[in-house]
């Protein structure tokens, strides 16, 4: 983002839903003068998915970096197992 800040270089950030927090990338953009544009055509909706061997899902550290991920990407429409 600071890039395209310092050129003529477009950059996509993702803002947050309707009634969420704004997200630390849109207030980043802000900071740095990027102006903010809306994508002007309608996107279909996102699946985002998390996969891994089974052996690793008793695994303290693979359990806590799918709750990360989880947690950065929660949204209304995310669905996950552990």
């Amino acid at each position: 983002m600071t890039l395209a800040a310092r050129s003529d270089m477009v950059c996509l950030v993702p803002a947050a839903l309707p009634g969420a927090a704004s997200s630390p990338l849109t207030d980043d953009a802000k900071a740095l003068g990027v102006h903010l544009l809306d994508i002007p055509l309608a996107l279909p909706p996102l699946t985002i998915g998390m996969a891994w061997h089974p052996r690793h899902t008793a695994d303290g550290a693979q359990q806590w970096l799918r709750r990360a991920v989880r947690r950065v990407l929660r949204g209304p429409t995310v669905e996950c197992d552990t």
